[in-house]
């Protein structure tokens, strides 16, 4: 059900706060239970029981459901499938519970005894203001949910029309209409402070000027490696030969859209599969997960080096080319230090430009049975 105007992340936000809701969902199913059980002790209708007996139900497959999605999301994140699930499973057992205080509402306005009839309008009111608040993150649930309360009271109000009925269904029309409203304008309200929050989340793990990771989204993607695998992780780090005097020439600001260029050619390079960031005013680092050769690494670093030297065009007039010095060390993931690989590759980086810039592209085979740790270009 999800919205073809919401955005992955937007929608995953939504779908767990229908997790956020045992208490509210206990409440409203021990109010029901008692409201039935009082229905019976007051009519001796064994319908009463019935319907009481499957909200019960209801509401204990809806606690069930809750703190089962809650586990789940505290062992490890859900996939997208997984998440429709979740709310396909709250959609079920959220109407499942509006059945039966919708069938014990219409009981109670069926009935001629008054005091019947204001058990039944609070039971109403309260289920209702429960699910525009509680699950309107959702809103076609809770729409739904709040329509399939409120219709049988108002059906039966108006078959049983006596007393006070009529004013009665004026008001529950008039409520369920402006119930349905509060329920899309908290949902709006919602995902617009959802959204707001994953963006500036996602801006504090990008540099603003190249969109590239920074620092901390680094060590996030880092974290986020499965460090228990017997896999290797490579740590490129490279900086640009000759962009002082760019900014010396032509402006920081032409200097600010060569960062850009460089880091457009970058990320359309290693894609979605590794992470690329900028850590400084021309510095850069590739966090590349390999499986067992060293070779792998070194021919990333090459493109790197091939791609990121070819001209560019930013408007100065005549394309403009920079060198890099690139220098990588590799451990492996399962005991990988991010800190202690960025400072080898920056070390492995600063030897390469002091000797003239480059990259190493293969290791030696005397290098690649030994220790593993930085490469650097020999000369």
């Amino acid at each position: 059900m999800r919205r073809h105007t919401e955005p992955i992340d937007v929608y995953r936000a939504l779908v767990s706060a229908l997790a956020d809701n045992v208490l509210p969902t206990a409440a409203i199913g021990a109010i029901f239970a008692g409201i039935g059980l009082y229905t019976y002790s007051k009519t001796g209708a064994a319908v009463a029981i019935g319907i009481t007996v499957v909200g019960i139900m209801a509401t204990a497959l809806k606690i069930l459901l809750i703190r089962f999605h809650r586990r789940a999301m505290v062992v490890r994140p859900s996939s997208d499938a997984a998440v429709k699930r979740f709310e396909l499973g709250h959609a079920i057992t959220t109407w499942c519970m509006a059945g039966p205080v919708g069938a014990l509402c219409a009981l109670l306005f069926s009935l001629p005894a008054l005091q019947l009839h204001v058990v039944g309008t609070a039971l109403l009111f309260g289920y209702c203001a429960g699910v525009a608040t509680r699950i309107s993150a959702r809103p076609l649930i809770a729409m739904s949910a709040v329509t399939i309360a409120a219709v049988p009271a108002i059906a039966s109000a108006l078959i049983f029309l006596q007393d006070a009925r009529l004013l009665i269904i004026a008001v529950f029309a008039l409520f369920l209409l402006i119930a349905l409203e509060t329920i899309w304008h908290i949902y709006g309200n919602d995902r617009r402070l959802i959204t707001m929050r994953l963006q500036m989340a996602n801006l504090a793990r990008l540099d603003p000027l190249t969109s590239l990771q920074n620092r901390l989204g680094l060590r996030e993607a880092f974290d986020a490696l499965p460090h228990g695998n017997n896999g290797l992780i490579a740590v490129h780090a490279f900086d640009l030969d000759g962009f002082k005097a760019v900014n010396d020439q032509f402006g920081h600001a032409t200097g600010d859209i060569l960062l850009k260029a460089i880091a457009e050619r970058l990320q359309q390079l290693v894609g979605q599969n590794y992470a690329a960031a900028r850590v400084g005013g021309d510095e850069f680092v590739v966090l590349q997960p390999v499986s067992d050769r060293q070779s792998d690494a070194g021919a990333l670093a090459g493109n790197i080096h091939r791609q990121l030297t070819e001209p560019y065009d930013v408007g100065t007039g005549r394309p403009i080319t920079l060198g890099l010095s690139l220098g990588f060390s590799i451990a492996p993931l399962s005991t990988a230090s991010l800190n202690a690989l960025m400072r080898e590759a920056d070390a492995a980086s600063y030897e390469i430009k002091r000797n003239g810039g480059g990259f190493q592209p293969h290791p030696s085979p005397s290098r690649a049975s030994a220790k593993l740790g930085p490469f650097v270009e020999p000369k």
